[in-house]
């Protein structure tokens, strides 16, 4: 009867027969009443664990004499601790009770550490061992033992278990019996917590794949007061009171099999309830964020994979057409986060035991992998694969061709774009794409024909627009360029490209103050603008701060290293400030990385010039033109070169 108020042997005393009991019981006041005085008798009712624990020690001694090892267990730690603590202690280290064997060892096992104002001096004694999941070999070598040897059965005890001992063990007696092995293991975890209403909170709280204490208030099925604080009492709450509290993977697997298995219907009526928590917090998060960089703000994205992975969750075939589609916008938008949502099409697959999901996700996962940043193959299997509608495939084929384009692939680029105009012929983005990869061709007249079409279909489009600008900016025709940059910054004006393409007219055209203004604001509403820093550079050599400029140029070797533009224009801030040897050194690190890199060429050239080595420079020119043929610049100095050679006595 004492035993059931004793935490965790309250739980078993149940289950003991008390004619056992009582026999023992029995033997024990043999023991004692044929030894003890009527005061001893006293002494032992009145301290019994000062009379016994001699007893026991002396008990041990003579068993140690014995045998090589004696080896204590105590499970569950974490529930008996405040009752064992202070005598373990009192055993193992005053000597209070006697000496024990040296050959005694002690294993407590529970789900904390032990308590460091106790034990924390004592370091050298004890000894923490991690207990994690089992490996597949463990677990191999456990069913082995029980017998369970088919394949199919081990490799499906195997992904139910997670590795998870007490799963492996019961699912080890009975395979089949799934459900009572999660109901087991979600005992385990919840020992010693008997109010109906935390249980079913903590399990509910299993749901979201990281949990605040809004989200909480959303899982728990009903209002439990100091809830969120004491879900972070439990041992296995990881990062807790950080606002991203999870549970540990190991707990969290079994209660989700519980809850799935256990009523479906309220499994998909919690997992809505989170998705559409989830869903506030993601069209917060949008609020003043471009709609096409949203998937490069992390807050929003981080929302809207959870809104994803509840909607998976609750209904696996409804909710993938999204999700594919969501994955096309992210490889198109950041192609870096593209792994973060086949991780998460995996996690859903898993914790909602859906084969399809399970399957697209980890082979969506691997292309991603496999293939670094570059979305092309994931995109690849999307488009071979998924039934897409024709506006969801033409939005796939401009997300890798711009994939291809940033590679440096332009025909397979202009190919990706074409089909996507002969699928989806109004499609804005197809052709703004390809106007794009027209130009870098040098074939401006098509560019612009393509920008026509894009303008006609969406004409309040800022990005046709500023694409147009920044056409007229490659041709040449600055003033053109300009009206168009004015135009397309109007129409967008949180938007640093446009801005970026004006302050660079601007500094063609020497309104040195205005570009450096349109730069200044540029780099304001985008920071990690690389290509802006270094033409801001540029700008503040004209103005006579060649600080500022290198400060510049440090800043986007910083965000983008290893660019041969970069090191060249650090070689013209020194040129101007007529430091020669270290720009000709800057230009010639610019060349090692980027051999054809024909404007370096002609500018070494000016540098050679200056230290009078005239011959190099005409050498400098001569590649220059060999590397670009319309290189007018490069033409005219070398003309230059050669008159003034010409001029010049003896020469």
């Amino acid at each position: 009867i004492a035993a059931g108020a004793i935490p965790v042997v309250g739980a078993l005393a149940g289950g003991i027969d008390p004619a056992v009991v009582a026999r023992g019981a029995g033997g024990l006041r043999a023991v004692f009443g044929g030894r003890a005085r009527q005061q001893e008798e006293a002494r032992l009712l009145a301290d019994p664990v000062r009379e016994l624990t001699p007893v026991l020690v002396a008990e041990l001694g003579r068993v140690g004499d014995a045998v090589p090892w004696v080896v204590l267990f105590l499970d569950t730690y974490e529930r008996t601790a405040p009752l064992l603590d202070r005598w373990l202690a009192d055993l193992l280290f005053s000597g209070r009770y006697g000496e024990l064997p040296a050959n005694l060892v002690l294993t407590l096992a529970g789900q904390r550490r032990l308590d460091p104002a106790r034990w924390g001096d004592r370091g050298r004694l004890v000894a923490d061992v991690p207990l994690g999941p089992f490996t597949e070999a463990e677990s191999r070598q456990l069913l082995h033992g029980r017998g369970v040897v088919a394949e199919p059965v081990v490799r499906e005890v195997l992904r139910l278990s997670g590795g998870l001992p007490v799963l492996v063990s019961t699912l080890a007696a009975n395979p089949g019996a799934a459900g009572e092995a999660n109901a087991t293991a979600v005992e385990r975890f919840l020992a010693g917590e008997s109010d109906p209403d935390r249980r079913a909170a903590a399990l509910a709280c299993a749901l979201p794949r990281r949990f605040d204490e809004d989200l909480v208030a959303v899982a728990a099925p009903t209002p439990v007061p100091g809830l969120y604080d004491w879900l972070h009492e439990l041992p296995f709450v990881v990062e807790p009171h950080s606002g991203r509290s999870r549970y540990h993977g190991v707990v969290r697997a079994p209660m989700l099999r519980l809850q799935r298995t256990g009523s479906p219907q309220r499994w998909t009526e919690a997992h809505d309830r989170l998705a559409d928590a989830f869903a506030v917090r993601r069209d917060a998060a949008a609020d003043g964020v471009d709609p096409d960089r949203l998937w490069a703000d992390e807050p929003w994205r981080r929302a809207a994979l959870d809104v994803l992975y509840h909607r998976l969750c609750a209904r696996p075939r409804t909710a993938l057409p999204d999700a594919l589609r969501a994955g096309i916008e992210v490889c198109g938008q950041q192609p870096s986060a593209a792994r973060h949502w086949a991780r998460t099409l995996v996690e859903a697959g898993e914790d909602a035991d859906s084969a399809v999901l399970r399957d697209w996700g980890r082979d969506l996962l691997a292309a991603v992998m496999d293939h670094g940043p570059r979305p092309t193959a994931a995109l690849g299997l999307l488009l071979t694969r998924a039934e897409l509608t024709d506006t969801d495939r033409a939005a796939a084929l401009v997300a890798r061709a711009w994939d291809r384009f940033r590679a440096g692939e332009l025909d397979a680029a202009l190919s990706d774009h074409g089909r996507a105009i002969a699928v989806d012929p109004r499609s804005e983005r197809a052709y703004q794409g390809r106007s794009v990869v027209l130009r870098s061709l040098g074939r401006y007249e098509e560019a612009l024909a393509d920008l026509d079409r894009a303008e006609e279909i969406a004409p309040a489009w800022a990005w046709a627009v500023r694409e147009r600008g920044e056409t007229y900016r490659r041709m040449g025709r600055l003033t053109e360029a300009l009206t168009v940059l004015d135009r397309a910054h109007a129409l967008d004006p949180a938007d640093a490209v446009p801005l970026g393409s004006r302050g660079l007219v601007r500094h063609r055209l020497g309104r040195h103050e205005e570009a450096l203004e349109d730069f200044d604001r540029a780099i304001a509403l985008w920071p990690e603008y690389a290509w802006a820093l270094v033409r801001r550079a540029r700008v503040r050599t004209a103005l006579g701060d060649p600080v500022g400029a290198l400060a510049d140029l440090d800043r986007a070797e910083e965000l983008t290293p290893g660019l041969a533009g970069t090191e060249g224009e650090r070689g013209e801030v020194y040129r101007a400030t007529g430091r020669y040897e270290e720009a000709v050194a800057c230009y010639g690190r610019a060349l090692a990385q980027d051999p054809e890199y024909a404007w370096a060429h002609g500018s070494r050239a000016l540098a050679l010039e200056a230290l009078g080595r005239v011959a190099e420079a005409r050498a400098e020119l001569d590649r220059a033109l060999e590397l670009d043929p319309g290189y007018g610049w490069a033409r005219a100095q070398r003309a230059r070169l050669g008159a003034e050679a010409r001029g010049r006595p003896g020469e």
